[in-house]
């Protein structure tokens, strides 16, 4: 069932209505079963994964960690965690690296590499799980009620694919009762609107272009690369900020407050602060649970922490998928993290502490310098093998081909740089806008009118060119 489409906004529609009208005493059980039927739509085998996952976290939450501050059961209980994501993720990851080092040095094999299906939000789920149990192991009140914890574990708008939920912003609104309101509703609405024209109306209008700068075996110059790599950046946020937008806005109608996952982060100004915007849930989940604690037990050499960040950044392009492409771009990202604080601190500002995001041209440089190495980094992320990594690499700086495109039309250029353009300009006029209602009351009234406007054309754009329900990138992971 995708976010997407007619179903989705059909099944969403019937559990709202369902939700609200039953007792309040059977809310909570409602939404379970929802996620369920909503997570077994895809394969209701793994419906038995999840179920099994969520009464193990919850009976070694509540009646092994709650009462011990052991380390080892602690390791104990984020191995079997981690059991079904390494098997069902990385089995045949490690399997045929295995067996690739064993032809390198010339002894013959008979291993069987598995054909295993991934199960949808295997990664966040886990992730989710394992952050659960080291705060209740690190003193946070366990959730006590079963029915609290199946509805924390399994509510299907964060169950694929985030944002990344702790215990403890959860705990919390599972205890108190929830009501519903204009202003949830509202609100709600608003971000599924934008999250449809987000996916429907950008990253799938974008999907066909960047394949086609990235169709495994393609001659490409470097015109292609450069728009298919822009491209893709643009195509992945679009439809993971989209997906997040909508998955915030459902639990906005049933009275859940998430945590933001996006904060437009092309504007960022360093890669520091590019991944304090971007997927925001799963950069404090690495900083928190990896970077974090491996810092803390090195803290005899206080100068091992360009190291740890390394490691820490390869675990998340591997979290990403069991390639070696998406491990290179973690650690190229470590790399970009690392130099921020050595060898390129002056020329990044340091992120205010006020939240002041004031751009000058410094401000401006930077954030093209920004734009660059991340969107640079995203031919790894994007390319099918390290080898066509390499050879688009080599075609963009070689300036293979001139200005001429080999595998994609003159108007793709256009249309990806509009876009961008686009994006560019609604930064911009969202900056303005602010200033303009603290100084000028009278354009309060302007974005009175203005509002029902886009709204409008947003749900017309969206009806126009909607065609298939696509699955989001991210459902990969």
């Amino acid at each position: 069932m995708i976010f997407t489409s007619y179903t989705y906004v059909a099944f969403l529609f019937a559990v709202f209505l369902l939700h609200w009208i039953a007792p309040i005493t059977w809310r909570k059980p409602i939404l379970i079963i929802a996620s369920y039927v909503f997570y077994c739509s895809w394969k209701w085998q793994y419906g038995f994964l999840l179920l099994g996952v969520t009464f193990f976290n919850w009976s070694y939450g509540r009646w092994v960690l709650a009462k011990t501050t052991s380390g080892s059961r602690l390791a104990f209980g984020i191995l079997i965690n981690l059991a079904p994501l390494v098997y069902y993720k990385y089995a045949g990851f490690l399997v045929s690296n295995y067996t690739g080092l064993l032809g390198l040095l010339g002894i013959p094999d008979h291993i069987h590499i598995p054909s295993i299906i991934l199960p949808l939000g295997i990664s966040f789920f886990t992730f989710q799980g394992i952050a659960y149990l080291i705060e209740v192991a690190g003193g946070e009140e366990p959730i006590r009620r079963l029915v609290n914890f199946m509805l924390f574990k399994a509510f299907w708008p964060q169950l694929i694919a985030g944002p990344i939920i702790r215990p403890g912003e959860m705990h919390w609104q599972l205890l108190t009762p929830r009501t519903l309101s204009y202003a949830n509703f509202a609100f709600g609405g608003r971000r599924i609107l934008a999250g449809f024209f987000k996916k429907v109306v950008l990253a799938d209008t974008l999907a066909p272009f960047v394949d086609m700068a990235f169709l495994p075996g393609a001659s490409v110059n470097a015109i292609d690369v450069a728009v298919g790599t822009i491209g893709f950046g643009l195509q992945i946020y679009f439809d993971f900020s989209g997906y997040s937008d909508i998955a915030i806005g459902t639990a906005r109608l049933f009275g859940f407050v998430f945590p933001e996952n996006f904060d437009w982060p092309y504007l960022a100004r360093s890669p520091q602060e590019f991944w304090t915007r971007w997927h925001m849930t799963l950069t404090r989940w690495i900083r928190d649970y990896i970077f974090t604690p491996l810092t803390f037990a090195a803290r005899r050499h206080p100068n091992s922490w360009p190291v740890w960040l390394l490691v820490a950044m390869a675990a998340c392009g591997l979290w990403h998928g069991a390639q070696w492409t998406f491990v290179c771009w973690g650690v190229w990202h470590g790399l970009l993290l690392v130099a921020n604080h050595t060898v390129l601190r002056r020329l990044f500002p340091l992120p205010s502490a006020s939240g002041d995001q004031t751009f000058g041209w410094r401000g401006i440089f930077c954030c093209a310098v920004t734009f660059g190495l991340v969107t640079l980094g995203w031919i790894l992320f994007r390319a099918e093998s390290l080898a066509q990594a390499w050879g688009m690499t080599h075609a963009l700086f070689t300036l293979k081909g001139g200005y001429r495109p080999a595998v994609i039309r003159e108007n793709i250029v256009l249309i990806v740089l509009a876009i961008l353009a686009g994006m560019a300009a609604l930064a911009a006029l969202n900056r303005i806008s602010r200033d303009f209602i603290v100084r000028w009351r009278t354009w309060q009234v302007v974005e009175d009118v203005l509002k029902p406007i886009v709204f409008a054309s947003m749900i017309i754009a969206v009806i126009v060119f909607d065609s298939e329900a696509k699955a989001f990138v991210y459902f990969q992971f």
